[in-house]
């Protein structure tokens, strides 16, 4: 018992002396900047069709970045082609998340192409294997870009015979905005690299991107939710938010702003699911709409602030995201082409969602119920 309390005690005080090194030594970055073309992903085959065509064109350079990369077919489809641009003389550079990508063992693409892994566990060991680089981006010749929720691997095309059906956004960019997540690639690769001074207000900038890491993203959302005057819609595919946001969103609630939150009626985590009956049940309290997406696995992330505001990105809407990982998110205004997208693929997907009754959540299985209790010591990993 002793040596069971002796190790949790260490963990806590490991995950607090990494929460502030971090807060000392933050290397989150905003810049404002602007777009040209917008096209939107919400299928994966289509996303995976269109990433191979742009590589097929790249002549000058691949930077290619994902939290969670497989070794299944279209993985090793697009290795094969990033392997035969490196040898016609095409720059490649793929990166990966540790945990995320524990499973990956492909010896034959890291001795082909440059390779690496973000976030190898080092001193503070616990908060390290915790805190996680959850941004996926791709940039091809400096003249095409990606961002958004999709992996790489065949559960992100429909594959998962438990989930099925995958439900995610994911941008296709060119414009101005290819500089700045090209800046963003180079400093997780090398946290020496030049950084791209976009803070100051550019002419014509119509998009901020946030690339964050501790609690900056919650700092910007509680900003954001603190502006709100007439409502909120929340897109993600977990609900936990921290304490200082659930605390906002009821004031906002309170005060008149009507909530809307989509997530998945299918859960690929069951503690995540777990974890967020409990603010199901309190949002709900207090007036807030919950639906559930009913056409297969809902892994959107995507925030509107007043049908004003958009915010999009690869931040979920849960403590691990807005208060640990390593983010990348877009804000826009209504005026901006990706608002508009983002807003419409979001309408269609909360009119296929079942609104939540009190009654579904009494319904829950009794070890769920037990497990939204036992969770509570650990949500913010989560």
């Amino acid at each position: 018992m002793f040596i069971i309390i002796g190790i949790i005690l260490l963990l806590i005080i490991d995950f607090q002396i990494g929460k502030w090194l971090i807060a000392k030594r933050n290397k989150s970055n905003t810049w404002l900047t602007n777009t040209d073309q917008v096209d939107v992903f919400t299928s994966g085959d289509r996303l995976f069709e269109q990433m191979l065509i742009d590589i097929e064109a790249a002549k000058y350079s691949i930077d290619m970045q994902f939290f969670i990369i497989r070794n299944d077919r279209i993985s090793n489809q697009i290795y094969s082609l990033l392997v035969r641009k490196q040898n016609e003389g095409v720059k490649v550079r793929v990166m990966a998340d540790w945990v995320g990508s524990l499973r990956f063992r492909n010896k034959w693409l890291k001795d082909k192409v440059s390779f690496r892994k973000m976030n190898r566990p080092t001193f503070p060991f616990f908060y390290h294997l915790q805190q996680r680089n959850h941004r996926k981006v791709l940039i091809v010749d400096e003249n095409v870009s990606y961002i958004g929720g999709f992996n790489l691997g065949d559960e992100y095309v429909g594959k998962d015979k438990k989930l099925g059906r995958w439900q995610d956004y994911h941008l296709r960019l060119t414009g101005d905005i290819i500089e700045v997540l090209q800046s963003s690639f180079n400093l997780d690769w090398d946290s020496q690299a030049q950084t791209l001074d976009r803070t100051d207000t550019q002419k014509n900038a119509d998009v901020k991107v946030l690339s964050t890491e501790g609690n900056v993203l919650e700092d910007e959302i509680l900003r954001l939710i603190s502006q709100t005057k007439e409502s909120i819609e929340i897109g993600s595919p977990y609900f936990i938010p921290t304490r200082k946001i659930e605390k906002a969103l009821i004031v906002a609630l309170k005060r008149g702003v009507t909530l809307t939150v989509v997530v998945p009626d299918k859960a690929d985590h069951l503690l995540t699911k777990a974890s967020a009956l409990a603010y199901f049940k309190k949002m709900k309290k207090y007036g807030a709409d919950i639906y559930l997406y009913k056409d297969g696995f809902f892994h959107g992330k995507v925030l509107f602030f007043d049908q004003a505001i958009c915010d999009f990105g690869t931040a979920n809407f849960d403590r691990r995201s807005l208060s640990l990982n390593q983010e990348l998110n877009i804000i826009v205004m209504k005026e901006h082409a990706i608002f508009h997208e983002m807003q419409s693929i979001f309408r269609k997907d909360l009119s296929i969602s079942k609104k939540m009754t009190d009654g579904w959540i009494k319904h829950q299985p009794v070890l769920l119920r037990l497990l939204m209790w036992l969770t509570m010591p650990f949500r913010s990993l989560l």
